[in-house]
């Protein structure tokens, strides 16, 4: 938290590396850290295959500040699929939601 509270002092932003989060699941938040920006690799973390030979998922958390600058919903015309299945495989976030909860 004192790293954070220090960079946000001068302007910064952290992220938050959560590529393998599996000491810290249940145990610790990226948020309560102090952080701006996680990301979560399931295939690392979960053991969740990459969606069959792909697209993989990875959710990635922001504070409230960054939220203007996520694309928006693919169905509002907001912004571009960002992959070539932009819903991703649809079996992965309800394991991963499973494990965490």
């Amino acid at each position: 938290r004192h790293l954070c509270a220090l960079i946000h002092e001068h302007g910064g932003q952290v992220y938050f590396d959560g590529a393998n989060l599996n000491a810290l699941v249940g145990l610790a938040r990226p948020g309560d850290i102090g952080a701006d920006v996680c990301h979560m690799n399931l295939h690392k973390t979960f053991c969740i295959p990459h969606g069959g030979g792909g697209p993989g998922v990875g959710p990635i958390g922001v504070r409230a500040h960054l939220k203007p600058y996520l694309p928006g919903h693919v169905t509002e015309g907001s912004a571009h699929a960002v992959a070539a299945a932009p819903f991703g495989s649809a079996s992965i976030l309800p394991i991963t939601w499973m494990y965490i909860r």
